[in-house]
């Protein structure tokens, strides 16, 4: 097998999202190891990003999941092929791996995707129509979460199937790199005491996200407590009606005094130096759970549901607390309890939290794993 490789990403947008993320990590660790990467995608403002390192961006309208684009798309994805001469394909989304698919058998290559949700179907159509990420010469799955839903969920089709959790970039996500004159300018910025136990939520406004469950537990945590509680919501808000939604329910309880809208912000890690808990309160299972590998490697406490992802990024009474998803009484339980046990500026837990990202979620090891599957499946 040839020592260099050529790889076409293909994925809908380049956003804020995990895969998005992930998409950016793999084509800049393929250009930096002298190997080819290409990106194909229909927009997203990260295309800078991923272009810094000389990964070649093709825009086409891979995003839509109307059947004649899908269609012409085949065509368009054949051409990309051809003209930077791919050895590979790995795709991240559904509508586009049917076009995926089709053009890989065409053109004689190798196709490969990513399982980043878990794809949730109510019958036979949808199921099929999910079932592509799965015909392909390869599948990773981005936890043992994930894998274990496709080997449910799909049994006939795990023939090649691969877990390679998502990566973070340890040296963006370090403690170290941020100063406390940033911090002190942040915290001046959004209106930040500095004797207050700050809660940090970060995730776009989604009704699964579970906003509204930490504003529940947030009413219980202070008539408990006598500290001074402040709660940041960080992330996109698009979705007005849910973000008014949460909105409500924080003024129907009287707590606006306690809550803080930060909105998107391209500063995560300094958000999260600030803040002293980090809090995931998903009502569906995040199917990875990048925010709370993302605030252990800034060495910060995690209170997460205790399903999906977050059962094998945090490391229960000692990385963090896992509470019954949904149940936001046992979130206030467990956020009073690390107040009260002074988890959030624990050096031991810090480093438990920083040792657990490096050990198992480095950016460099999903990137490092990701080639040698591709070459796994060439060879």
């Amino acid at each position: 097998m040839q020592s260099k490789i050529s790889v076409l990403q293909v994925i809908p947008q380049l956003d804020v999202s995990g895969a998005s993320q992930g998409c950016i990590d793999v084509a800049n660790y393929l250009e930096e190891n002298h190997h080819n990467s290409v990106v194909m995608t229909h927009s997203g403002k990260r295309e800078k990003d991923i272009k810094k390192k000389g990964t070649k961006v093709i825009l086409s309208p891979v995003h839509s999941k109307n059947p004649l684009v899908i269609l012409l798309n085949i065509f368009r994805i054949l051409k990309a092929v051809n003209d930077h001469s791919i050895d590979i394909i790995h795709v991240r989304s559904r509508a586009p791996a049917w076009s995926c698919y089709f053009a890989s058998k065409i053109a004689g290559k190798k196709l490969v995707s990513t399982f980043h949700g878990t794809y949730n179907f109510n019958n036979f159509i949808k199921k099929f129509y999910n079932s592509i990420m799965l015909r392909t010469d390869g599948t990773i799955a981005i936890s043992h979460f994930i894998e274990n839903e496709i080997k449910d969920k799909y049994p006939p089709l795990t023939k090649n199937l691969k877990v390679i959790p998502r990566g973070i970039d340890t040296t963006v996500f370090n403690p170290k790199n941020i100063s406390q004159v940033r911090m002190d300018q942040i915290m001046k910025k959004y209106l930040l005491e500095s004797d207050s136990i700050k809660l940090l939520l970060p995730g776009r406004f989604s009704n699964w996200k579970g906003h509204v469950i930490l504003v529940q537990a947030v009413a219980e945590v202070i008539q408990k407590i006598k500290t001074k509680v402040e709660v940041m919501f960080v992330g996109p808000d698009e979705n007005s009606s849910i973000k008014q939604s949460i909105i409500n329910k924080i003024e129907s309880l009287n707590l606006c005094n306690f809550f803080h809208f930060l909105g998107s912000t391209d500063e995560m890690a300094s958000i999260y130096a600030i803040s002293d808990i980090v809090v995931s309160s998903s009502t569906d299972p995040e199917a990875f759970g990048r925010i709370a590998v993302e605030s252990q490697a800034m060495g910060k406490f995690v209170v997460a549901s205790n399903h999906g992802g977050s059962t094998e990024t945090v490391i229960n009474n000692e990385t963090g607390f896992l509470y019954p998803p949904q149940d936001y009484q046992e979130l206030a339980n467990m956020i009073i309890k690390a107040i009260d046990q002074k988890k959030y500026n624990s050096s031991e837990v810090s480093k438990a939290g920083i040792k657990n990202v490096v050990d198992n979620y480095s950016v460099e090891s999903m990137c490092k794993q990701t080639l040698e599957f591709y070459k796994k499946i060439l060879s």
